[in-house]
């Protein structure tokens, strides 16, 4: 790579973490910039993440140092004083991220500054030209290559392994001649090994609960022994932050608490330090860590990975694996710890052979994402001034992502700018609008979504942060884990929480929003092919890949016990359709994406046929369809032989409108629009907003962006044409069994699935949602009040007799229900009050009333009153009209049930809004 670089060739060098990138690149550049006179910025070097920027700063500013070069950090945190003196004595190599290098050319003085910029290293490359920060650097880079510097820039990109270095090179660089230097390739090597823990089941306890919480202490103590008997450190992965926060307690309970650290992006910076430092120094065993130690943080030397179950892509087990054993020559040790379940099992092994014999996954990436582009013209706009149309034009399409950008669409961005006020066009030029720099200075491609600091009660000490999502199911009291310790929340503020420290055992984790990781088409393809060999050749199969000698029990058994019941084994040629009822499974191994599309396709189809939108749900292997009526076994094997009869266009255009009534385009549209300044992030910027949004943005370039965004991410529609044209051709056949419990596989299967959060219930069968409310009205705990003795009593509803309830003291039947204590209180004390012959105020005797008509409801409707009493937002006027549907049957009485909540919260919505 050192030579490429100093023959001024712009280079895009892959090689694993850890195996010296960072200095092959700037080494070369310190030997260029030796005896700079002139004063100015000569080299950028750009990581995603504050956290390496100081990392890199570290390893460098050193060796900077000894041949008199400066190098200095300079990213959103640093201070007034420290960017005055950053602009007036710049360092000869800046680092920083690149939200900060394209925010600062706004700065005349900063573009003085690089005026004689020279290089432009972009370090971790592959984390960024997936997403739309990569097009927004893009961008930025052609900006100061053609207008700001100049020199002929050379641009130089550090990546992880990836399976297309053209695209990756094509994508950071433009049409440049880019050399490809992979000398790692030949010489890194993996061990990988997938084992999952023996559970001993106690007798026939059928307790999903109990069976969970067995699973997840075994996978604790395989982690616990293998941690423990690796001499080295150990880095365990886990995929999301809820995870590493639950695994990180477990683990501190069963090996100690100065022996596990906990890491990922939503702690505070101090903890995220001092875990990296404990771990590089020894003092700490292992860090149960996120992606956000995937990246060349330096945390010493470590000697084994451990991934807590599939780490679901290929690219990702060989990020993380490869953080180990950074020798010349040597081998990355990796163990992934599955769980109990056959395709979690075999997901592992295939993703792991897969990574040992370097089959990646192919690279998605934005495909002329305008949300960034709108960006980065305004950055050019505040910059300059006034600019004409064909000068955008031209910078733009020399940016990989834009290089098919039409003009036509160029001018329907400008005019979605014009109508936003962040542009003003006259002629062929524009010019600043008066919304351009409030835009500019408050959007980034970051995915944005508000979060609430946390803060120690007493210390003020920050803790961390959550994610506005949980925080709106916090309320005063509840528990949750951060840091791998349990708090409990004081109170909530506009922007903060405030918890104490409690010694609560029950684990209750925060549950942070985010993109789970998509398994792709090959990976979940190759595991359909593994069921179809195991038909031909039995157990010799799995020798293939690398699982321990339970991990192939578990496997080999659960197909056996499918197959000795006489069911067809789902393969990649063959679609098993399992009926029961009014749910249907089909097997389709199209990965996350792939069958995400199929899951949209059938929806719209039966939408069609049916008037309503079936409840569905899928995972990389199967596509769950719950209808509102039972239907013949081969019911849904009859829609999918139907749809594959249809023209392509009819197929795009069925899951087009699929995709638009989603709620994930709902979230997608409305962070779209955050990106692009259509709103504002407002602290009332949430889902209750986001119809309107769509409304008015759907059918615009917005909207077109968001759909091209959940084509990219979302969904697979190659994989689904491909798919239903094998179906058409008999390549793959379709197989439909009617059962009355779902098969041994199937159960793994959906235990995955995640029903009813995949389409809007608009005309959803009122059967489902007045099953679904009765679940969550038996589960309540009711505070019961005997108005004639002053007996207070509490039972779960579900435990309560239907029609007779009655005082267990006295056996009286005037009783009150409530959920709150405070409630029950009151009631009892305007009661007591009111029998000692007291005057009573005239809003007491109002409330006395009222507890008399609440008791005289549950003496003449039983249980069926308590259920209405202790419903959201329903008091006894409400109750009583909602009881007197019981004369129309139970079903009627559920559905008013849930017609007055929803007008109590459309109610309330109004009076908030009002305040």
């Amino acid at each position: 790579m050192i030579p490429e670089v100093l023959r001024g060739n712009h280079v895009l060098a892959i090689a694993p973490t850890g195996s010296g990138k960072t200095e092959a690149a700037l080494l070369p550049i310190f030997s260029r910039l030796i005896g700079s006179k002139s004063k100015g910025i000569y080299a950028v070097y750009i990581t995603p993440l504050r956290s390496l920027n100081r990392d890199i700063f570290k390893r460098m500013i050193n060796i900077a140092s000894d041949v008199r070069l400066t190098l200095e950090v300079r990213h959103g945190d640093s201070t007034a004083a420290e960017k005055r003196r950053f602009l007036e004595n710049p360092p000869h190599v800046m680092v920083t991220t690149p939200e900060s290098f394209y925010f600062l050319l706004s700065v005349e003085k900063f573009r003085q500054n690089i005026s004689n910029l020279k290089y432009i290293v972009v370090d971790e490359v592959h984390e960024l030209v997936s997403g739309k920060r990569g097009a927004e650097l893009s961008l930025a880079i052609e900006r100061v290559a053609r207008l700001y510097t100049r020199n002929r820039l050379q641009i130089i990109g550090l990546s992880a392994t990836v399976s297309d270095p053209y695209t990756v090179a094509r994508l950071l660089m433009g049409d440049r001649y880019v050399r490809i230097v992979e000398t790692e390739k030949a010489v890194k090597r993996y061990h990988i090994t997938v084992v999952a823990p023996a559970i001993h089941s106690s007798g026939s306890n059928r307790d999903d609960g109990l069976k969970s919480q067995r699973e997840t202490l075994a996978r604790v103590e395989l982690i616990k022994k293998v941690v423990s008997e690796n001499p080295g450190n150990s880095i365990i992965f886990v995929n999301t932050r809820d995870t590493a926060e639950v695994l990180g307690a477990l683990l501190k309970q069963a090996m100690g608490e100065d022996r596990i650290e906990v890491h990922h992006g939503s702690l505070s910076r101090e903890k995220r330090v001092d875990a990296e430092q404990r771990l590089r120094s020894g003092k700490v065993k292992a860090v149960v860590a996120t992606s956000s130690l995937e990246l060349g943080i330096d945390v010493g030397a470590i000697d084994l990975v451990v991934q807590y179950m599939s780490p679901r892509q290929v690219v990702k087990l060989v990020q993380r694996v490869g953080r180990s054993g950074h020798r010349i020559g040597g081998i990355s040790r990796g163990i992934i710890v599955a769980a109990t379940n056959i395709f979690d099992i075999l997901e592992s092994a295939v993703i792991a052979a897969r990574a040992m014999r370097g089959n990646l996954e192919r690279l998605q990436y934005p495909i002329k994402p305008y949300d960034a582009l709108i960006h980065q013209i305004t950055g050019m706009l505040i910059e300059l001034g006034e600019i004409d149309i064909d000068t955008i034009y031209s910078i733009v399409t020399c940016s990989g992502y834009y290089k098919d950008l039409s003009l036509d669409e160029l001018y329907q961005v400008i005019s979605y700018m014009e109508a936003s006020r962040i542009a003003r066009v006259r002629d062929r030029k524009i010019s600043m609008g008066p919304m351009a720099k409030s835009y500019y200075f408050s959007v980034t491609m970051i995915p944005d979504t508000k979060q609430y600091n946390v803060y120690e009660v007493g210390t003020g000490r920050k803790l961390g942060v959550l994610d506005e999502e949980f925080v709106t199911t916090l309320e005063q009291g509840a528990k949750f884990v951060l840091g791998g310790q349990v708090w409990e929340v004081v109170d909530i503020a506009d922007d903060s929480v405030r918890v104490r420290h409690t010694k609560e055992d029950k684990l209750i984790p925060p549950a942070w929003e985010g993109d789970l990781i998509p398994v792709e088409y090959n990976v979940a393809r190759e595991i359909g092919s593994i069921l179809r060999r195991y038909e031909k050749q039995g157990e010799k199969v799995l020798s293939e890949y690398p699982l321990d000698d339970n991990s192939r029990k578990l496997v080999q058994n659960k197909i056996l016990k499918h197959m000795s019941k006489g069911l067809p084994l789902p393969t990649d040629r063959r679609v098993v359709i399992e009926h029961y009822g009014d749910v249907f499974i089909i097997y389709s191994f199209l990965g996350s994406r792939g069958n995400k599309a199929l899951e949209y396709l059938i929806s719209a189809y039966i939408s069609e046929v049916k008037g309503y939108p079936p409840v569905t749900a899928s995972t990389p292997y199967i596509v769950a369809i719950r209808l509102a009526s039972v239907e013949r076994a081969d019911f849904i094997a009859d829609v999918l032989r139907k749809i594959t009869s249809l023209p392509s266009n009819e197929v795009d255009s069925l899951l087009r409108r699929a995709v638009l009534k989603s709620k994930l385009f709902q979230w997608i549209m409305l962070y779209v629009a955050l990106r692009s300044g259509a709103v504002k992030r407002t602290a009332n910027t949430d889902i209750r907003h986001v119809k309107t949004i769509i409304h008015k943005l759907r059918d615009t370039i917005l909207g077109e962006e968001a759909y091209r965004e959940i084509s990219v991410r979302k969904v697979d529609t190659y994989v689904l044409h491909k798919f239903l044209e094998e179906i058409r051709t008999g390549r793959i056949e379709v197989k439909a069994v009617s059962l009355k419990t779902p098969s041994p596989i199937t159960e793994d299967a959906i235990a995955e699935a995640r029903f009813g959060d995949r389409v809007t219930t608009d005309g959803l069968p009122s059967t489902i949602l007045v099953e679904a409310i009765k679940r969550r009205i038996a589960s309540k705990d009711v505070i019961f009040l005997c108005l004639m003795c002053g007996k207070i009593w509490t039972r779960k509803l579900l435990h309560v007799n239907s029609n007779n309830i009655e005082c267990p003291r006295c056996g009286a039947r005037m009783i009150y229900p409530a959920l709150a204590k405070e409630r029950i209180e009151a009631a009892r004390a305007l009661i007591e009050k009111q029998r000692r012959g007291a005057k009573l105020s005239q809003a007491e005797r109002k409330a006395v009333r009222e507890v008399m008509d609440a008791a005289n409801l549950v003496l003449s409707y039983g249980k069926k009153a308590v259920e209405a009493l202790v419903s959201t937002g329903i008091g006894t006027y409400t109750a009583k009209r909602v009881l007197q549907k019981l004369v129309f049957g139970e079903e009627a009485f559920y559905r008013a049930l849930i017609e007055a909540e929803v007008n109590y919260h459309k109610y309330k919505h109004k009076l908030e809004k009002r305040k």
